[in-house]
């Protein structure tokens, strides 16, 4: 869960601190660089964001290697940040990932005298480095004494060097890493895509497995496949023809708007069609799997999880056995893949097809005979890769931590598919979609609605707890508005099918505790107000996301002017507020405390 960022290029080093700043989101606890001058090794490194870091004096050089952190072991701290460098100053390296058998590498390190700077796991790298160079009498880092380290390395991890004699190796296993370069025959490294695009022109994606060379002095580039000793073909792709136009066109920048997830949350209005768009033909292939399959699954994590719930409870309502599986969570239903797996189906949700929990069930269902249709939104990523079928969300860049119109994308893919199974026809559903998308502008642009939200949000920021009830069609969108909460504005939020009030949830309110509803002009409405009167009896605040205003509502969130995907719309407000009140209490809407985008560790 950190971010690499590395360059061969004119002015190297202020290259790679603007591309640190693009893949921040990946990690931002702590900073740093290692920069090649006159043949020796300078380190900068800082606790905190890159964003907060004015008047740094860059060096003149042409070969540096960069990265933002995430921090997994050991505090953080300037001592603790990457790069980290070997004691006789011959390299530099950072990692992406977790060395899960750090601590038996760590016994063996300091029964041998090796004294240890740090408290992280990367520094058991560097150690097991410098001592297989002394075992093979290297002065300088040989690839084969990187290759050897990095096979007694448990875990998913990418580790990227750079060494004094102008070459920079890097080893990929799950987390991801890709190579770009351009026509001024500069190179560089990066944890994503997207990133290098102001950059480079063309771009490939190191595979697992698989060693990335680099030699600055005749610029010759090498992959090599770490098990079989083979060179691999190196084919970049032109960056244009892999990223969708709706990536390549939205602006990454902040615009008028105060923060990328404000921007992101619009944008909301303008994207949907781009989810379908050009899938057509996909969608009748995925619909064609999805009808012969035995059993349908449903995979992802924190918000992905969500969306995923909520395709498998719309396909159960159409008749198809869909079950949901929280990608953490996958062991209790692995023996249902036993007898007949081949003819299941798996339907996966990522933002950044690099997620490592989902990815490793991914794996093991593939291993199994599992099919797997993908839903992500990154270009080149690991998950896509491992897809039978992969649709690309083409929502845009979300630079956000917190997920918004990933989600959206996602819930929508969900709903369009269940949708052409249940007979409805692709053309109509464009116009559908276009007709909400209108819908949603206006709602955008309703100053009233808008005041609104904004003012309830700053009263929520008086409390520590909300509840949150949806259900049935709602219950989903329930469940991610409490997530929403608990992530940006640090509430304690917990979300509830409404049918579990009287159950126990009932017991924690009290006069003033606020508790959020989503309504929805469905069969489920009525036991809604129920569950609504039920919380007004016991003093409860019930503010409500509905299409209609009822006597029963403290406070009242209007939603869009129309009867179409009810799911979608009841989200937003929630979006809306919790970045109003992370505002309200000074916390960075961007990044917050203790996440990161892309969860590459488990």
């Amino acid at each position: 869960m950190c971010g690499i960022y590395a360059s061969f290029s004119l002015n190297a080093e202020k290259r790679v601190f603007e591309g640190l700043k693009r893949i921040e989101y990946r990690g931002y606890d702590s900073w740093g660089v290692a920069t090649l001058v006159d043949g020796k090794l300078e380190l900068k490194k800082e606790v905190g964001k890159l964003s907060g870091q004015k008047n740094i004096k860059f060096a003149e050089s042409k070969l540096c290697l960069g990265h933002t952190r995430w921090a997994t072991h050991g505090e953080v701290t300037k001592i603790n940040a990457h790069p980290h460098l070997a004691k006789n100053k011959s390299f530099a390296l950072v990692q992406n990932g977790v060395v899960e058998n750090y601590q038996e590498h760590k016994s063996k390190l300091i029964d041998d005298g090796y004294n240890f700077i740090s408290k992280t796991d990367t520094e058991i790298i560097v150690g097991l480095l410098e001592k297989e160079m002394e075992h093979n009498s290297e002065k300088n880092l040989s690839t084969s004494s990187f290759i050897n380290v990095f096979n007694k390395l448990a875990g998913r991890n990418t580790v990227v060097v750079i060494t004094t004699q102008g070459r920079i190796m890097a080893i990929r296993d799950g987390s991801p890493l890709v190579v770009g370069r351009n026509s001024k025959r500069e190179l560089y490294f990066s944890s994503d895509v997207l990133s290098m695009s102001p950059d480079v022109d063309e771009y490939l994606v190191i595979n697992s497995g698989q060693i990335a060379v680099f030699n600055s002095s005749d610029s010759c580039f090498e992959i090599t496949d770490i098990k079989t000793g083979k060179r691999v073909g190196v084919e970049f792709i032109p960056l244009e023809h892999k990223l969708d136009l709706a990536n390549i066109t939205m602006d990454i920048g902040k615009d008028s708007y105060e923060s990328y997830m404000f921007k992101e949350i619009h944008e909301q209005s303008n994207m949907l069609l781009n989810v379908i768009r050009d899938s057509k033909q996909k969608f009748a292939v995925a619909v064609e799997m999805i009808k012969n399959a035995r059993q349908v699954f449903t995979l992802g994590c924190g918000s992905a999880s969500y969306a995923t719930g909520n395709t498998a409870y719309l396909l159960r309502k159409i008749g198809i056995l869909a079950l949901t599986v929280e990608a953490y969570e996958a062991n209790s239903y692995l023996e249902l893949l036993n007898n007949g797996s081949e003819k299941s189906v798996c339907i996966v949700f990522s933002q950044s097809g690099e997620t490592a929990d989902t990815n490793e069930v991914v794996e093991l269902m593939k291993r199994k005979g599992v099919k797997i249709i993908s839903v992500v939104n990154m270009p080149g990523s690991t998950l896509t890769q491992l897809s039978n079928l992969s649709f690309m969300l083409q929502v845009g860049p979300e630079l956000a931590v917190a997920s918004t119109k990933a989600f959206l994308g996602q819930a929508l893919w969900g709903i369009i598919i269940s949708d052409i199974l249940s007979g409805s026809k692709f053309n109509d559903l464009e116009i559908k979609i276009n007709e909400f998308e209108y819908k949603l502008k206006e709602w955008f642009a309703n100053k009233k609605i808008q005041n609104n939200i904004k003012k309830i949000a700053k009263n929520l920021t008086k409390h520590e707890h909300v509840f949150v009830l949806g259900r049935g069609d709602l219950y989903y969108a329930g469940l991610e508005s409490a997530l929403k909460l608990k992530e940006i504005s640090y509430i304690h939020a917990e979300g509830f099918s409404s049918g579990e009030l009287k159950h126990g949830v009932i017991a924690l309110i009290s006069k003033g505790t606020p508790v959020l509803c989503l309504v929805a002009e469905d069969e489920n409405k009525a036991n809604m107000l129920s569950a609504i009167s039920e919380v007004r009896a016991r003093g409860g605040k019930t503010i409500v996301i509905a299409k209609e205003n009822n006597e029963l509502y403290s406070n009242w969130i209007q939603l869009p002017d129309t009867n179409d995907y009810i799911f979608l719309s009841s989200i937003i407000p929630s979006q809306l507020m919790t970045c109003y009140m992370a505002v309200e209490k000074g916390y960075d809407v961007d990044k917050p405390r203790n996440l990161a985008k892309s969860v590459t560790v488990k």
